[in-house]
C-alpha cells in the first residue's frame, strides 16, 4: 500500500496535472492539502476520476484558501469513515478510520503574523491530544501532510536558516517534537538519517528549486506498528507542478 501526501497549491490550476499524476503515480492514498476550493468548486474532471473514493474538506472558511482532500483507491477501504475531527479550523484536517490504521490528513497553518502563529501552535496541541487519545484506545496513527515546520537545521537550506522565522521557532520544533515523543516515527527521515538536502517545498525564488534551496515541511508520521511495515519512502522531485513535491511511503501489509 503505498500512501501519499501534497500539497497542489491550488486543485483548478493543478486540474491536469493531478489527473495526468495519479494515472502515473497510481497511489493507494493520497492527501492533498492547500486544494484552495470548496467542494462545489472542485473541477468535475477531478471528482470524475474513476478508481477512487473522494472526502473533501474545502474551503468554506475562506474562498480560495486552505483546504484539504483525501483519495482512497476503490475496494481498500469501502466502509471506511471519513471526515473533519472535532479540532479542526480554517478547513486543514481529514480524518480516514480504516481497519488498520486511523490517517490524519492535515495542512497546519504557516503562522505568519503573531495571531495565526498563536493558532499554529493551538492547532498542533489540539492534534497531538488527538493522535494520544487515539493510540490510548489501541490505534495504530499515521499522520501525513503540509507540518509547516522544518524540524531540524537538516531539514532547511542553510542559505534560509534564519533564527527566528516562522517555521524554525523553538516553540513550533517543540511542538513536533511533542507529537513524536508520542511514539511516532518521522519514517522519511529515520530511512534518511544523515541526508542532507532532502527538501519537499521551495520559495518562489529565480532558480529556487533548480538549486534546491529548500525545505522538508511535507511529512508521514507513522506509530511504531506502522513503522515496521515501511519498506520504502521517496520524495517524488519529478512533479514540479506544484511548488512543493508528493512525499510517499509504501508499507506491506
Amino acid at each position: 500500500m503505498n500512501i501519499y501526501t501534497w500539497n497542489i497549491n491550488g486543485i483548478r490550476a493543478r486540474e491536469e496535472a493531478l489527473a495526468a499524476w495519479l494515472d502515473s503515480r497510481k497511489p493507494d492514498i493520497v492527501v492533498l492539502e492547500e486544494v484552495k476550493a470548496r467542494e462545489e468548486e472542485i473541477p468535475e474532471s477531478i471528482t470524475g476520476i474513476a478508481g477512487y473514493r473522494k472526502f473533501w474538506n474545502g474551503s468554506s472558511f475562506k474562498k480560495g484558501y486552505s483546504g484539504v482532500g483525501l483519495l482512497v483507491r476503490d475496494g481498500l477501504f469501502d466502509d471506511a469513515k471519513c471526515a473533519p475531527p472535532p479540532f479542526d479550523i480554517e478547513n486543514r484536517t481529514l480524518v480516514l478510520h480504516a481497519p488498520q490504521f486511523t490517517l490524519i490528513g492535515t495542512y497546519v497553518p504557516r503562522g505568519n503574523s503573531e495571531e495565526h502563529y498563536a493558532i499554529k501552535l493551538q492547532y498542533l496541541n489540539d492534534l497531538k491530544q488527538y493522535i494520544a487519545s487515539l493510540m490510548a484506545e489501541g490505534r495504530e496513527v499515521i499522520m501525513a501532510g503540509d507540518i509547516n515546520v522544518a524540524l531540524t537545521d537538516l531539514d532547511v537550506h542553510r542559505s534560509q536558516n534564519k533564527p527566528g522565522a516562522t517555521g524554525l521557532r523553538p516553540e513550533e520544533r517543540a511542538a513536533i517534537e511533542a507529537h513524536l515523543n508520542l511514539g511516532l516515527h518521522d519514517i522519511v527521515r529515520e530511512l534518511n538519517p544523515d541526508k542532507k538536502d532532502l527538501f519537499t517545498w521551495w520559495p518562489n525564488w529565480k532558480f529556487a528549486r533548480e538549486r534546491n534551496l529548500g525545505w522538508r515541511i511535507d511529512c508521514i508520521y507513522l506509530t511504531e506498528g506502522l513503522a515496521s511495515k515501511v519498506s520504502g519512502v521517496s520524495v517524488d522531485l519529478e512533479e514540479k507542478t506544484s511548488d512543493h513535491a508528493p512525499v510517499s511511503a509504501e508499507l506491506a501489509f
